[in-house]
């Protein structure tokens, strides 16, 4: 890990095993990597199991900052904690959301964060060919016979967990018109504009979004979605551009999204 002075504030982004100038195959651990980058903030990221997270989930964050170092879990809390301790900008603000705006962004922070992307963990992991994909991508560097010992537990362990928060009560067909539904949704919301509030930079509510994007487009394990967002201008000419602008290391990404781009 590297050394940083006492003054500056640092940030341990705790999350899964992340593949190098790739996305994690995390959403939340995604998600949370798209603010600290956005914002300026010096960080790294480490790697855990959930098993060791004070929550029993990732992402946790160690966050270093007034000579002292704070442990806080989800990705939710960890960026309202750096936005209320004044060591990142929050981005609303500072384009100059209102008050509707900003419960509007928080409504569809619910909608993609609970609703969506569960269906769409449910894909990779309940779909017996989209687990094959999904344990490959995660476990495959793993030794014989660990790998297959852990990515059961892990699938275990998941579709558990979707099962608890009812999207696995649900039958595949059911889970994949939500995904449907939600793709045109929030397809028609960014039509025509560069950012979500058609605001001249990105907001809260375009990191999150785009967090996704490229967590579900940087796997085979989704193709029931990700067949959608590719076959969408609007949505990969939003993601090209915040990948650019944020991640330009992501290269095989941004592959993947001009060559789609040119068969549409």
């Amino acid at each position: 890990m590297s050394t940083e002075p006492e003054s500056r504030p640092h940030v341990v982004l705790w999350g899964v095993v992340k593949p190098p100038n790739a996305p994690s195959s995390s959403g939340f651990c995604q998600k949370l990597e798209v603010f600290l980058r956005f914002s300026g903030i010096s960080y790294e990221v480490g790697e855990t199991v959930p098993m060791k997270a004070p929550k029993g989930k990732v992402p946790f964050a160690d966050i270093k900052h007034d000579g002292k170092t704070v442990t806080i879990p989800d990705s939710h809390f960890i960026i309202r904690y750096l936005i209320e301790n004044g060591l990142i900008k929050d981005p609303d603000t500072v384009a100059g959301l209102t008050t509707v705006q900003k419960g509007e962004s928080r409504a569809w922070q619910a909608y993609i964060e609970e609703l969506l992307y569960s269906a769409i963990v449910r894909d990779r992991w309940y779909i017996d060919e989209n687990y094959a994909v999904t344990a490959e991508e995660i476990f495959g560097s793993m030794a014989w016979p660990m790998r297959p010992m852990i990515s059961w537990f892990f699938r275990w362990r998941v579709m558990k967990s979707i099962w608890n928060v009812g999207m696995g009560r649900h039958s595949q067909e059911e889970a994949q018109s939500l995904q449907k539904e939600a793709f045109e949704a929030v397809e028609a919301r960014m039509s025509g504009h560069l950012y979500f509030h058609d605001s001249e930079q990105p907001t809260g509510i375009d990191l999150i979004i785009y967090g996704f994007l490229a967590n579900t487009l940087a796997t085979s394990g989704n193709p029931y979605w990700a067949d959608m967002v590719l076959r969408s201008p609007t949505l990969l000419a939003f993601t090209k551009r915040m990948t650019t602008l944020l991640f330009p290391e992501y290269k095989l990404l941004l592959h993947r999204i001009e060559e789609a781009d040119g068969l549409n």
